[in-house]
């Protein structure tokens, strides 16, 4: 839901920033390639994310790192560090991923990472057609997920509403902000 283009702010991680700089379990809030990105450490592993929430725009280094996930500060959406997918609603696309190299004592991004290859083809024991009860948001992201995930059969949506999802939490007066 959001276009807008975020600020390039921080180091430029394709030139390089020192490991020492990057603490387990933190982000730093940089770029590489002329987009917004956020380098963390999980497990001894560096990982480089999108660093603006595919929601509403949300800036993901105000958010927490929890596990190898980044949580949206707005409204809770959680992105895999892995691999950028969005993994809690309300946020229904992933951020883009990123290559990250050690070399000399330095990170460098070095580039974005294609997602890996999905198998359409049908797989053994699954269902002929799918059919999901309530059309919101969530069935909506259950149907884009059975399509992410290979799922090649019909999938229908069931609801009783007569337009598109709504974005459910410009409802909810502001509970999670407080």
């Amino acid at each position: 839901m959001s276009d807008t283009p975020t600020p390039l702010l921080g180091d430029d991680f394709a030139a390089g920033i020192a490991l020492e700089r990057i603490a387990e379990g933190a982000m730093l809030l940089g770029h590489a390639h002329g987009e917004a990105l956020l380098l963390s450490r999980h497990g001894g592993q560096l990982f480089a994310v999108g660093a603006t929430c595919t929601h509403y725009g949300g800036p993901l280094a105000e958010g927490l790192v929890v596990g190898d996930t980044v949580r949206c500060p707005w409204h809770h959406a959680a992105f895999s560090l892995r691999t950028g997918e969005a993994l809690r609603a309300p946020a229904l696309g992933g951020v883009g991923c990123w290559q990250v190299e050690e070399r000399g004592g330095k990170a460098y991004v070095t580039g974005k990472r294609m997602a890996g290859p999905t198998s359409h083809a049908a797989k053994a024991g699954a269902p002929e057609s799918i059919v999901i009860v309530g059309g919101g948001t969530a069935g909506q992201a259950a149907a884009e997920t059975l399509r992410r995930e290979g799922y090649a059969g019909p999938v229908t949506l069931l609801s009783s509403d007569t337009h598109l999802p709504c974005d459910r939490p410009n409802l909810s007066k502001n509970f999670l902000a407080g």
